[in-house]
């Protein structure tokens, strides 16, 4: 979800500690990366979300929302705007797009259907809220029998301190214990040319 919506300073919203600067550290490291990786021949499939509002989004979601109005975060700025990809995050031919409408890139059928059709057991993932999007996705790809290799260097999220730590969490004893390979993607790289 390397968009607007989860990137921009002008998508923040400071009053509730929701700031994205280490996210836009993070993004020319990715940008470096895919482009790197597309010269190599492998391939970049980038996943971004339906505008975040009650009527884009499932009955799950929206009944969290209404049930916990602490846990609402709806979209609150130009919708259409929030859904493009962050400057300087450019997908091109033959990269691949997908939307989502929930926390897993895996809810698109499309995705999962071209897995199946390259017969793909493996792939790399990258992205934005660690906590949240990433850590669903990884998730339910694990559940459908993937793994994963996870970029720590591409994987960040708010600026909060306690959302920092989870990262870390995450990255250190969760995902490398349960899910898959933890590496960078200078590591991933290295072990790629051997």
């Amino acid at each position: 979800d390397v968009m607007n919506d989860c990137c921009s300073e002008k998508f923040e919203r400071r009053e509730i500690n929701i700031t994205f600067h280490r996210i836009r550290q993070m993004i020319p490291r990715l940008v470096k990366f895919t482009d790197h990786y597309r010269k190599l021949g492998g391939k970049i499939i980038w996943v971004r979300s339906t505008p975040w509002r009650k009527q884009y989004l499932p009955k799950n979601i929206n009944r969290l929302y209404r049930e916990n109005p602490e846990a609402t975060f709806y979209t609150e700025h130009n919708v259409k705007e929030s859904v493009e990809f962050y400057d300087g995050v450019n997908p091109r031919e033959p990269d691949e797009i997908f939307v989502k409408n929930t926390y897993s890139a895996f809810a698109n059928t499309h995705l999962r259907n071209l897995f199946k059709k390259h017969q793909w057991d493996t792939y790399l993932l990258a992205g934005v809220f660690a906590e949240a999007c990433v850590n669903a996705t990884l998730i339910d790809s694990f559940s459908r029998g993937l793994f994963t290799v996870v970029l720590s260097d591409l994987v960040e999220t708010m600026d909060d301190k306690e959302q920092q730590a989870h990262k870390r969490h995450l990255l250190t004893h969760q995902w490398p214990l349960m899910y898959g390979h933890v590496m960078t993607s200078t590591e991933f790289l290295s072990k790629l040319k051997k």
